[in-house]
C-alpha cells in the first residue's frame, strides 16, 4: 500500500491493528525496565503496549507519518494501564520528531517497506539511537523469502552501518515473519 490516508489508516486498523506480530516479536525481546523504545511507524501502537508490559520504568515513543493513525493510536491506548508513558508523535521515518541520542530500542515492525527514502529513515534512527542502541526490523515471511529483496535489505542496513546480530524466523497464532536486530557499527 503506497498511499496512506485516513482510509487507508482505518482499513488497516480494522484488519492488523492488533496483528500477532507485535505482541509476538516484542516477545521474543529483551526489553529493559528503563529503556526508551521509539517505534517508527507504529501504527495502531500495539507494539509500545505489549512493550509496556518490559518497559515499566521507561517511556515509549510511536512515529507515525499518517494523521488518523495517530489518532487511532492514542484512542487505543487511552485506556491502557500505560497510556501516561506512551506518546504518539506525528512523523516520517525520514525526519523522525525525536531528539538525539535517546532510544535504547528502535522497532520498525513492517513498515521499513513503506518509508519514502530508506536510507534516510535508517540515518535518522542512528541518529536517535544511543550508543548501545538496538534496532529491531519485522518483516512478514514473504519478504525474506525472496533472495534479492533480502539481500538489498541487508545491503541497506550494512550502508548505514547498521550489523546484523541477530536472525530470527518467528511463527504462531497464524503469523510468520522474521525479526532482525541490528547495532550501530563504528
Amino acid at each position: 500500500m503506497n498511499e496512506w490516508n485516513a482510509e487507508t489508516a482505518e482499513w488497516y486498523a480494522a484488519n492488523y491493528g492488533e496483528y500477532a506480530t507485535n505482541r509476538l516479536a516484542v516477545e521474543a525481546l529483551e526489553l529493559e525496565p528503563g529503556s526508551v523504545v521509539v517505534d517508527v511507524g507504529c501504527g495502531t501502537g500495539s507494539a509500545l503496549r505489549h512493550a509496556a508490559s518490559a518497559v515499566t520504568e521507561g517511556s515509549l515513543i510511536g512515529v507515525d507519518p499518517v494523521p488518523r493513525m495517530i489518532e487511532l493510536a492514542r484512542e487505543r491506548t487511552a485506556g491502557h494501564p500505560a497510556a501516561s508513558r506512551i506518546e504518539f508523535r506525528l512523523g516520517a521515518a525520514e525526519d523522525l520528531p525525536v531528539e538525539d541520542a535517546v532510544a535504547d530500542v528502535v522497532l520498525a515492525f513492517d513498515s521499513f517497506d513503506h518509508w519514502q527514502d530508506e536510507a534516510r529513515g535508517l540515518s535518522e534512527i542512528r541518529r536517535i539511537l544511543r550508543p548501545a542502541g538496538r534496532l529491531v526490523v519485522v518483516k512478514d515471511a514473504s519478504v525474506p523469502g525472496e533472495r534479492g529483496a533480502r539481500r538489498a535489505f541487508v545491503d541497506a542496513l550494512a550502508r548505514a552501518r547498521f550489523v546484523v546480530s541477530r536472525e530470527e524466523q518467528i511463527e504462531g497464532d497464524d503469523v510468520r515473519f522474521t525479526l532482525w536486530v541490528c547495532e550501530a557499527a563504528g
